[in-house]
């Protein structure tokens, strides 16, 4: 027993006696021109010790180093890549012996590290693993090189060593990433984590605190997690991962962002939630959600699965005061080619329904793809309510503004904002079963879309709209001032009366409508529209009435006016029905017009030519009309062609039988007519109806009415 108690004794004053040695015979200081000389050499940069180094020996054997800095080359505008005040490192020396490094407590104290992007794209760190300069100097020991890695492999098969740290501390740390070529500024400040006993296939814990800048934006995250690395030193494993975030740029403010994770080991699912709350400029969020991430062994994709996302919005940016939007999906993410792929895709948007699939790649200018479908959707209840004319009359009136009250609509001059189109491409497929849009009902819904280069276009639309089918085309070019647009559409059998009681509240129209469309024009504000849109419309609508006048009775007005009898009061109700009516409007210059408008019926033959104006909506149109057909009252007048101008706006249509007209475009009633006064110039005068002056008088009165 006595003799191993000497043994130990010996082997404590052994090592008491070698630390003694080497403090007293060695000084670490004379090692500073010889890391300096070195990281010369295989850098180019210049490795600055103010501090000394100095050795520790509690609780283990160690170093510690004073102020050091290792230099930018010139031209950056801060003179150090890495700076930091106190380094302290202890190494156990006997556990060496058994090919174990066990390092004691690591902390490292105001270390700082600057990364600059000069506008020419250099960067500080440049050169710091310069290819060549790293050839050269292998070549030089080569020989040296191949011997020992051959020796260190076949040290390898026998032993391996075993690295353990009793902790790491980083204190105060701080970091400044700048980019000339982009103008950002990144400032990390009050960098401090830490990290508990470890060593490899042990559970550690670690904790971050961090705040910074970017720019204008400030933030500040904290979180902790419990880690193991594997054996090999290739994975690590997680639990109990948490971490919390703010920040705020003056516009958006992420008042509280959570993050947690169950546990992580790579190719395992692992259970993550998330939270975060803010405000952005009219519209505040509060965000939480679920979902099961896993990544693979060759750590190159991330799938996620049975994601639900709940978004609690309000604020007037919405189209609603208030909506919630719930998000499900699946997803996986390709690292190396940047890739999301999303499937089993659900929307659901205070009850609107959307569903499908996608794909993101990110890139310079970010590509999207999808396919969606739904139900039904609503389009009207995400739109602000519109104030009706008499609404704004009661409220102009209720205030005493007679000319508010007045005024009846005034196209909007504001163009929508579409610059984002510029800076994405997309291609997708929308299908919708049920549509509502400005008050009318669509079905069957299919759209194939696609934006590219500022350019967003509706390669195919087609829907069945009030028993008949619409299809068509668009374009949008949002690369000038004004966007620029293209519309092409036809639409087939459509039923009018329903559609334009939908959308304008008008019945004055029915029929089976066919119309060809080509437009054109730039500015896509409704002022801008109204003014600028070109192109032309044909018509072509069958078996249809036009309500609000009845033309057989005004006919039968004019024939009661030829005889000097009083109009005829009747019951019928004012509407005229057709065949068919055709007719093509050219539009231009805030004006739309025709020259062939053509009405068909049994009763009648109508043509006109007119124009209405697009922005003041007021109509100038000039109908005559010629009875085809006996019976009616109107035997007398068949073959007559009847001139009805027809005024007012769109609104409120102005019909009126032009006297002028009627007798101008008709040689027999002109003549009739001219019989009929001399006779009664005759019955009125008797035989001095013959005197020239009074022949004279009665000329005048023919031509100003014929005439």
């Amino acid at each position: 027993m006595k003799k191993i108690l000497y043994i130990l004794l010996g082997l404590i004053l052994l090592v008491v006696i070698g630390i003694g040695a080497l403090v007293t015979f060695v000084n670490p200081n004379q090692f500073k021109p010889l890391l300096t000389e070195q990281v010369k050499k295989m850098t180019g940069r210049d490795l600055v010790i103010k501090g000394d180094i100095s050795w520790r020996f509690f609780p283990t054997l160690g170093l510690s180093v004073g102020e050091t800095a290792f230099r930018n080359p010139t031209g950056f505008a801060q003179p150090n890549l890495v700076q930091f005040k106190q380094a302290d490192l202890s190494v156990s020396v006997l556990p060496l012996l058994s090919q174990q490094l066990d390092i004691g407590d690591m902390r490292l104290e105001g270390a700082h590290v600057f990364v600059q992007t000069l506008k020419n794209g250099v960067t500080n760190l440049d050169g710091l693993t310069d290819k060549k300069a790293v050839a050269d100097n292998a070549t030089t020991d080569k020989a040296v090189t191949d011997k020992a890695a051959n020796d260190n492999q076949q040290t390898a098969k026998h032993s391996q060593w075993k690295v353990a740290v009793a902790g790491i501390e980083l204190v105060d740390a701080s970091a400044e990433i700048r980019n000339d070529q982009t103008k950002t500024v990144a400032q990390l400040n009050h960098i401090n984590f830490t990290l508990g006993n470890f060593k490899p296939q042990t559970w550690t814990k670690a904790t971050f605190d961090i705040q910074g800048k970017v720019n204008a934006l400030s933030f500040s995250a904290k979180g902790s997690t419990e880690l193991n690395l594997a054996a090999d030193y290739k994975n690590v494993e997680l639990k109990a991962f948490t971490a919390q975030m703010s920040m705020n740029d003056g516009k958006t403010e992420i008042k509280n962002a959570q993050l947690g994770l169950d546990q992580f080991t790579i190719g395992q699912w692992s259970n993550i939630t998330f939270a975060v709350n803010g405000q952005v400029p009219n519209l505040s969020f509060d965000t939480h959600g679920s979902a099961k991430v896993k990544l693979s062994p060759d750590h190159n994709t991330v799938t996620l699965q049975g994601l639900k996302v709940t978004n609690d919005l309000a604020g007037s940016a919405l189209p609603r005061s208030t909506m919630n939007v719930v998000v499900n999906s699946d997803a996986t993410y390709d690292i190396n080619q940047k890739l999301a792929l999303v499937s089993k895709l659900d929307i659901n948007a205070d009850g609107t329904k959307v569903s499908g699939s996608g794909s993101y790649l990110a890139a310079a200018i970010p590509d999207v793809r999808f396919a969606l479908s739904s139900d039904n959707i609503d389009i009207d209840s995400w739109l602000p309510a519109k104030k009706s004319t008499s609404d704004s009359a009661e409220s102009a009136a209720e205030v005493g503004d007679t000319s508010a009250a007045a005024v009846t609509h005034q196209p909007s001059t504001v163009e929508p904002d579409l610059s984002a189109l510029k800076n994405i491409n997309v291609a997708g497929m929308i299908a919708i079963k049920q549509l509502k849009i400005a008050n009318a009902d669509v079905a069957n819904v299919k759209v194939v879309t696609s934006i590219k280069k500022g350019v967003a276009t509706i390669n195919r639309f087609e829907a069945n709209l009030y028993d008949g089918k619409i299809t068509g085309s668009a374009s949008v070019d949002v690369n000038s001032a004004l966007p620029s647009y293209r519309l092409k559409n036809t639409i087939t059998n459509v039923a009018i009366l329903p559609l334009l009681k939908a959308v304008a509240n008008n019945q004055q129209l029915a029929g089976k409508a066919n119309i060809t469309a080509d437009l054109s024009g730039r500015g896509l504000s409704e002022a801008n529209i109204r003014h600028n849109i070109t192109g032309s419309v044909k018509v072509n609508i069958a078996d249809g009435t036009v309500y609000g006048v009845n033309i057989s009775d005004l006919l039968r007005n004019a024939k009661a006016k030829l005889k000097g009898q009083a109009e005829a009061k009747t019951d019928t109700t004012k509407k005229t029905d057709f065949s068919a009516l055709t007719t093509t409007l050219r539009l231009g210059n805030g004006i739309a017009s025709t020259n062939d408008f053509q009405l068909a019926s049994p009763l009648l033959a109508i043509s006109g030519q007119g124009k209405t104006n697009l922005v003041d909506e007021g109509i100038d149109l000039m109908i005559n009309t010629k009875v085809v057909a006996s019976g009616k009252g109107l035997d007398e007048i068949k073959g007559i062609s009847v001139p009805i101008h027809v005024s007012g706006d769109w609104q409120q249509p102005k019909y009126r039988l032009n006297i002028k007209d009627l007798f101008k475009n008709n040689a027999v009633l002109e003549s009739k007519a001219k019989k009929e006064i001399n006779r009664g110039l005759e019955k009125l005068f008797g035989d001095k109806a013959k005197d020239d002056n009074i022949k004279n008088a009665a000329d005048k009165l023919l031509k100003g009415l014929f005439n």
